[in-house]
């Protein structure tokens, strides 16, 4: 079973993550991992953090297009200069009869480095203000995920379009789970874009069900952004309501 806590990151590959095998490529797992890995290190050294050796890692199962993939990390060792964080990753799949597997596990380690990329001391361990830095919100977390460089727009912030894709995925995921099957988007009743996202920030997708119908699933998903590692902060960047329909194998809409 998952550790308790919230996942450093949560995601749902896609057809494009794919091998030619047909299961999701391990270098996304792997890269995935890494990011996973560094956001507590990067917390505990209060700066940036290189990746300076991959200490141990063990595919135990394959990965699959519509898993919705958990990386909880754990700190292991703190040094003078390097943080080990190990990483246990985990796949929720079959939504018509949920099952969650352990699909992976490894061990990272991390130098903390200053602004000019020279290695620097790791400090103390930082104070986290009252309620620590999960986001204010009620709803569950359903998607948690780092945009990269690739992402932005030609303004240097991330994409409005990459936002609105995890949005989309991110209510889907409590759709999928209510209709035990697939369900199709049919409906961006609201969005509204709060403050800019820029790379580097961990973004946090909280979801939750406000409306059941015959065939129909409303959301709301809420969107929170973690920055600046030296001194962090938590913002609302995005809110939205969307709309799903359930759907059977030949993609007809179907009773829920």
């Amino acid at each position: 079973m998952p550790p308790a806590g919230e996942p450093a990151l949560r995601i749902m590959p896609m057809p494009a993550d794919l091998n030619p095998s047909g299961d999701v490529f391990g270098g996304w797992v792997m890269s995935m991992v890494d990011i996973a890995a560094a956001l507590p290190a990067i917390r505990r050294a209060r700066s940036h953090v290189v990746t300076v050796a991959v200490n141990s890692f063990v595919f135990k199962q394959p990965i699959s297009v519509g898993d919705v993939v958990s990386f909880y990390t754990d700190v292991a060792h703190v040094g003078n200069s390097s943080i080990a964080v190990d990483v246990h990753v985990f796949a929720e799949r079959n939504p018509a009869d949920p099952v969650v597997v352990k699909v992976t596990e490894a061990r990272m380690t991390y130098v903390a480095v200053d602004r000019d990329g020279r290695k620097r001391a790791v400090g103390p361990e930082p104070v986290l203000p009252p309620g620590g830095l999960e986001p204010p919100s009620g709803k569950e977390l359903v998607l948690r995920v780092m945009p990269m460089p690739a992402d932005l727009n030609p303004s240097g912030d991330v994409f409005g379009g990459w936002i609105m894709s995890m949005v989309d995925i991110a209510g889907a995921v409590p759709a999928i789970a209510l209709a035990r099957s697939k369900v199709a988007t049919v409906a961006v009743d609201s969005f509204v874009f709060k403050q800019p996202v820029s790379v580097g920030d961990i973004v946090s997708f909280h979801a939750e069900v406000v409306r059941v119908g015959q065939t129909s699933i409303t959301v709301e998903v809420e969107v929170f952004a973690e920055r600046h590692p030296e001194n962090p902060v938590v913002v609302k960047v995005t809110e939205a309501r969307l709309t799903y329909v359930a759907v059977d194998e030949f993609r007809t809409k179907r009773t829920i």
